[in-house]
């Protein structure tokens, strides 16, 4: 595995990016409980409650806590920036977890209390954790495209918490706004999913394909255009709903962003195809899966301006957050996990005892009968919801539920391993320094 370019002597305290990305396959466990509780009730309507809900616990608990994670490690030792007040992400990340889940709680029991804090929590959270992130991000002047996707990614991410906010206080009357509740509920998915997510996706892959899997390096001019057409189509898309434009104008809108992601798989998947090492693990397997449903997932959303009915709508969700999304984050969390483990605990013992490999950390053999569960979920998902079967998407929902606690339980088994204690020993300076004021005896 290759960590040239990486400032690894800037990596944060341990305990940061681990109490983050571990909370991700938590919440995966709480939306697989919540389908397996309301089952086909939560595909009603798009605009349910209850649907808000469990997209809500996929994108807020799992895809950005384990997103957030990821910045707080990589912005200092992929990119070379400091992120300021490291100590407050701890903050960051208790009132993230509790804003989170009260909201959750609030739109399943239209409790407006409960909503309300909920607002104020994730507020001040997103607030903080924006702020660290930029100002660590604007003063690196290295122009990497990874940077440049992170910078976007988090300007995304604050006007897609603004625009949320904003729909929360429509729904209940808290104040008067201009724009209608359907345009703000598109504009607020184009910049999280398009611009929080997917930027995200893209830009750290730039790094840590070649480096996890012995890639040649992605071209810089592909990955600058891979950026810049997603930011056309983030504004274009935005401008256009907001305008109430018709389906032609959307289209046009996000043709850049599909060619974008068309040359991103082409890419990713050819640079994959031609790596150096040959050998597959698990977390190429969670690469190739996600990669696979990209592309069908922005086909969907495609497909829902022609169709009233919301079934298209429900399979962009599926495998754009479950396929896509969850899938790569999935595979990501593989190989991030044991290696902050060894780089924090083990690293330092290299010569002096006998370290474990990354695959001794987190092994691939459960690895791989948890990509399999992922993968017979998501085949079950997906008719169960073409077709509304309420029996199926209970069970479909245990499974998701099933498959983020073997992960839960793989990542947690890996954090606890600990080094042994190594054994003193007396270096050639310490030994010097004992015979230091010894003076030799004195000539007769």
């Amino acid at each position: 595995m290759k960590t040239s370019n990486l400032s690894l002597d800037q990596a944060p305290p341990e305990d940061i990016p681990f109490r983050y990305m571990i909370t991700g396959p938590s919440f995966g466990i709480l939306t697989g409980l919540l389908l397996a509780g309301f089952g086909d009730n939560m595909f009603i309507t798009s605009w349910s409650l209850d649907t808000v809900a469990l997209t809500h616990a996929i994108t807020l608990g799992w895809l950005t806590m384990i997103m957030m994670g990821a910045f707080y490690q990589m912005v200092p030792v992929l990119v070379g920036g400091q992120v300021p007040w490291i100590g407050m992400s701890r903050h960051i990340y208790h009132l993230l977890v509790v804003g989170i889940l009260v909201f959750v709680t609030g739109l399943l029991t239209w409790v407006v209390p409960l909503l309300a804090i909920a607002v104020i929590l994730l507020l001040i959270g997103f607030t903080g954790f924006s702020v660290q992130l930029l100002a660590a991000l604007f003063k690196v002047k290295a122009n990497k495209p990874v940077v440049f996707a992170m910078r976007i990614s988090v300007i995304c991410l604050i006007v897609t918490v603004i625009l949320g906010v904003l729909m929360v206080g429509l729904l209940y009357d808290w104040w008067y706004f201009p724009i209608d509740r359907a345009s703000l509920k598109y504009m607020h998915m184009t910049t999280g999913l398009l611009g929080w997510i997917s930027l995200l996706i893209f830009g750290v892959s730039f790094h840590v394909i070649p480096m996890f899997y012995l890639t040649k390096a992605f071209n810089e001019k592909i990955s600058i255009l891979i950026i810049s057409l997603v930011t056309v189509s983030i504004v274009t898309l935005s401008c256009a709903f907001l305008m109430k434009l018709d389906r032609f104008w959307l289209i046009s809108a996000g043709a850049p962003a599909t060619l974008a992601m068309l040359i991103f798989t082409w890419t990713t998947a050819k640079l994959l195809w031609q790596r150096q090492r040959k050998m597959v693990d698990t977390t190429l397997r969670f690469w190739k899966l996600g990669l696979f449903c990209l592309i069908p997932a922005v086909l969907m959303l495609s497909f829902d301006l022609f169709h009233y009915d919301e079934t298209f709508a429900y399979l962009f969700g599926i495998l754009f957050l479950l396929g896509f999304a969850m899938a790569i984050s999935n595979g990501m969390l593989y190989k991030i996990v044991p290696f902050l483990v060894w780089l924090h605990r083990f690293s330092s013992l290299v010569g002096k005892i006998k370290t474990p490999s990354m695959k001794d950390i987190v092994g691939d053999k459960p690895a791989r009968i948890q990509f399999s569960l992922f993968c017979l979920t998501l085949l079950i998902t997906i008719p169960s919801v073409i077709f509304q079967v309420d029996l199926s998407l209970r069970l479909s929902g245990l499974l998701w539920a099933g498959t983020s606690f073997m992960l839960l339980f793989q990542l947690i088994k890996g954090v606890r391993l600990q080094p042994p204690e190594v054994p003193e020993t007396v270096s050639q300076d310490d030994f010097a320094a004992m015979f230091k004021d010894l003076k030799p005896p004195a000539e007769k």
